[in-house]
């Protein structure tokens, strides 16, 4: 059995962290052939040239990196972190997606949009429409224009009085 390729955007955030975990775990069918590519992008503002040197802004991505390569060491998977700088990310990881022959793509997303209360709180407001869902731009642009399947991963939608902390994949 060949392993996969599984592309995963990534920027430390619950959600990303979360769709790290499953592609991990999917790819440890075979961790001798399979591979884990974690990506971020910087997003370059088109008041600069798109190879602007942003150190700032890479040096966060290149820790964000490392940090998901530590997490596939750690599951002894094989890992090749990806560091762009582009003007949107969503199309830039379409491309890698298309140019690195990607089996899979994992996106993490929240079923919340999250607001800040006039005290500094972070609140989460529950969605008031179940016609749609806004996952913003970026994970838009991926299901809309990706060349291989995505698989979405986002925490379950619990009543936080009643959550219990766990997971399938630590199962």
């Amino acid at each position: 059995m060949a392993g996969i390729s599984v592309l995963i955007p990534f920027d430390r955030s619950p959600e990303s962290r979360r769709g790290l975990d499953v592609a991990l775990h999917l790819a440890r069918v075979d961790r001798r052939k399979s591979r884990v590519l974690p990506i971020y992008v910087v997003e370059v503002d088109r008041a600069f040239p798109v190879d602007s040197d942003l150190p700032q802004q890479s040096a966060q991505g290149e820790a964000c990196l490392a940090e998901a390569e530590a997490t596939a060491k750690q599951a002894r998977v094989s890992c090749e972190a990806i560091l762009l700088q582009a003007r949107s990310a969503g199309p830039a990881i379409v491309d890698v997606a298309a140019t690195e022959q990607i089996d899979l793509l994992v996106l993490g997303v929240s079923h919340a949009n999250t607001v800040y209360g006039g005290g500094g709180e972070q609140t989460a407001l529950a969605r008031r429409s179940s016609a749609a869902i806004d996952l913003g731009h970026t994970a838009d642009y991926i299901l809309s224009h990706a060349p291989c399947e995505v698989v979405v991963v986002r925490e379950p939608a619990v009543d936080p009085a009643s959550a219990v902390n766990g997971s399938f994949l630590s199962q």
